[in-house]
């Protein structure tokens, strides 16, 4: 019988580690998104953050090892460990996809001004480029997996692809056509919500009764 592996638990001074992580992240995340990421200095950020220079550099080593913790940052505000854990246990195909646009909701408002950072500094920094990059993988593998499942379940309008699916999914819910609609044309945040929500409803599912929600302009 193999030998039974029994997790063990950080210590204090790891969990005071992975706080102090944590908290240069954030405080590079603030200047990042007012002075840019190429006009912030590893000096700014150790004084944003209320540590040592000393402390920032044993922790990352780098100004882009800091930049590459922004995507882990933004998964833990927008709660994406918790909507992959609820995705996993829902079976509804209509409530998958509402507690998708409503987490990505959280994410856009909670994170949109770092997000909308990196997309503009990745056209001229190799570093935010790489962050970018990241970020769009992990966000696109989380459609490709919402969508994946809906065709699993037998959810999927009749023709159309998981491919096609998570294309729909990626384009309507990105921080773009968010900004877009929310900054540019005046929809609040929850107007959004719900007409993402109910047009998703409409292009990915069957045309069944009862499985499209009401829309609502003055949400």
């Amino acid at each position: 019988m193999a030998a039974r592996v029994t997790a063990t638990a950080p210590t204090w001074r790891q969990r005071q580690a992975a706080e102090t992580k944590k908290q240069i992240v954030r405080a590079a995340r603030r200047l990042f998104v007012a002075s840019g990421y190429a006009g912030t200095t590893v000096e700014q950020i150790a004084a944003e953050a209320g540590v040592a220079v000393a402390t920032v550099y044993k922790a990352f080593g780098t100004k882009a090892a800091i930049a590459r913790g922004l995507n882990d940052l933004i998964d833990e505000e927008a709660g994406t460990a918790t909507l992959a854990a609820q995705i996993q246990a829902e079976t509804d195909p209509a409530r998958l996809i509402a507690l998708t646009v409503a987490q990505l909701r959280t994410q856009h408002q909670a994170c949109g001004d770092i997000i909308a950072a990196i997309r503009s500094g990745a056209a001229v920094d190799a570093t935010l480029a790489e962050v970018w990059a990241e970020g769009t993988r992990r966000y696109d593998d989380g459609m490709r997996q919402l969508a994946g499942q809906l065709k699993a379940g037998g959810a999927l309008r009749p023709g159309l692809t998981t491919a096609h699916a998570a294309g729909l999914l990626s384009v309507m819910c990105s921080t773009e056509a968010f900004e877009g609609l929310t900054t540019r044309h005046g929809w609040t945040a929850s107007q959004w919500e719900t007409w993402t929500t109910s047009a998703l409803h409409q292009l990915l599912l069957p045309e069944t009764p009862g499985n499209t929600p009401r829309h609502s302009s003055s949400a």
